[in-house]
């Protein structure tokens, strides 16, 4: 039996805003298109792997290099959601999705093939340090990384709600053909939001690998990770991610420390069953565009 100390619950509380990070891409592209991305997992390694060898060709920090990844992965995925995701979404719901399986495989094949299967980190001085504050002991990569959570919340919501282009998204969601009969191309701001998603991604990735080793394969697991947190916060809430990666984060942390880490993920899939049966929309489910 452990104790449950003020550096458990910081500890999970902050890994929960890695989590949050990793799954804000996937809730926002379900909250404006309601399409379930299930290549976002290989996102996410794909934005690790391209930064890692960014630093290791030209050195200096991973968030700099993360910076024109994040900018590759946006061009990458804007044509993709142009022309392979928009036109199969008019076919019904599973073929967009089987289309984004198709593209997460692909994916994972190619970094297999050219990368191998063994897993990797991003080196950085301050990967494996911590701080300590009034006696708590704090990795500062989780820090960062909720940090970097709770501003693309803040950001994108000022940007859904003030912004011209928000409201372009907002009225895409909620509906698409009065949406173009009224002049707003559809299809970009689909493609545009998508780009986000993968850039976003991309940033988590490269939080995941400053903060544990990850290869090909892991995209699956980090696919279901934030899956569990979006549904947990509620699919398509943006403020929702963020709350449900803290709890997704706190439950496993505290599960590992009373019944052992082994058990983690039948504890937070546990977690997750009962929530759906208390609340089956999530805990702080609200649409992208109210």
């Amino acid at each position: 039996m452990g104790n449950l100390s003020a550096d458990v619950i910081v500890q999970g509380i902050l890994l929960g805003g890695l989590y949050a990070t990793a799954a804000l891409g996937l809730s926002l592209v379900f909250g404006v298109m309601k399409l379930i991305n299930l290549a976002h997992g290989q996102f996410l390694v794909l934005g690790a792997y391209l930064t890692s060898l960014l630093v290791s060709a030209i050195g200096g920090d991973p968030f700099l290099s993360a910076i024109p990844v994040a900018i590759l992965m946006a061009a990458i995925a804007y044509p993709m959601q142009r022309y392979i995701f928009s036109p199969v979404m008019s076919s019904g719901e599973e073929a967009p999705i089987t289309a984004t399986f198709g593209i997460g495989i692909a994916i994972q094949t190619l970094l297999l093939i050219f990368f191998s299967s063994n897993p990797r980190s991003i080196d950085a001085p301050y990967a494996t340090s911590q701080l300590d504050i009034f006696g708590v002991h704090v990795r500062l990569t989780l820090l960062i990384a909720t940090l970097i959570g709770v501003a693309t919340v803040l950001v994108l919501t000022f940007v859904i709600k003030k912004t011209q282009f928000g409201r372009q998204v907002q009225a895409a969601s909620f509906d698409p053909a009065a949406a173009g009969l009224v002049g707003i191309n559809v299809k970009h701001t689909y493609a545009s939001v998508m780009a986000i998603s993968a850039a976003s991604a991309s940033i988590g990735g490269v939080l995941i690998a400053l903060s544990f080793a990850i290869a090909p394969p892991e995209g699956t697991n980090w696919l279901l990770r934030a899956f569990t947190v979006i549904v947990i916060g509620g699919l398509g809430s943006l403020s929702g991610t963020l709350y449900g990666g803290f709890i997704v984060g706190l439950v496993e942390t505290v599960g590992a420390e009373f019944i052992g880490p082994q058990y983690r993920d039948l504890v937070v899939f546990g977690v997750l069953v009962l929530i759906l049966v208390i609340k089956p929309n999530g805990l702080f489910a609200k649409r992208v565009r109210k």
